[in-house]
């Protein structure tokens, strides 16, 4: 149990999330790890609604999630973390959070970004903390839906 998945969806939980990621991986527990969000009370009641209605969905602030992780909070329940960026999980992973692997299911186009693939684009920066994060040892991945083929985000940079 414990971290199950992890994904960077700037859409946060949209259908393609509570379908796909959500119900296929039997996921109890959804936690939006994000400092902007974890501060936004409507924001976060419209994730809830967008989830399974039998799952808990939680925003915290990177530091708030790292200080329960370790507490050892979420061990006992299938967890999925989501997250609007890449920096938010680099600054889990450089915090000692193990996230092996990392979803990059949509980074849609905008301004300062170059388009990779149809769902996922990034600025320099993003494509910075990308490296560092497989530097670090996190597997990279791009799909949409579970049912997608593993795309080796490195092999698209």
């Amino acid at each position: 149990m414990g971290i199950i998945v992890c994904r960077v969806d700037d859409r946060l939980i949209h259908g393609q999330v509570a379908t796909s990621w959500i119900r296929g991986n039997n996921i109890e527990v959804v936690v939006v790890v994000d400092d902007r969000i974890a501060k936004d009370a409507t924001q976060l009641s419209i994730l809830k609604v967008a989830a399974p209605a039998e799952v808990k969905v939680y925003a915290q602030s990177v530091e708030k999630f790292t200080e329960k992780y370790k507490m050892g909070i979420l061990d006992k329940y299938r967890t999925m973390l989501v997250f609007e960026n890449v920096y938010a999980p680099l600054a889990l992973v450089e915090n000692g959070i193990p996230i092996k692997t990392l979803n990059l299911g949509g980074m849609r186009f905008k301004d300062g970004r170059k388009q990779i693939t149809k769902a996922l684009s990034v600025s320099e920066e993003e494509e910075r903390a990308i490296h560092k994060l497989h530097e670090l040892g996190v597997d990279l991945e791009h799909r949409q839906v579970m049912a997608d083929n593993k795309v080796d985000v490195m092999t698209l940079l």
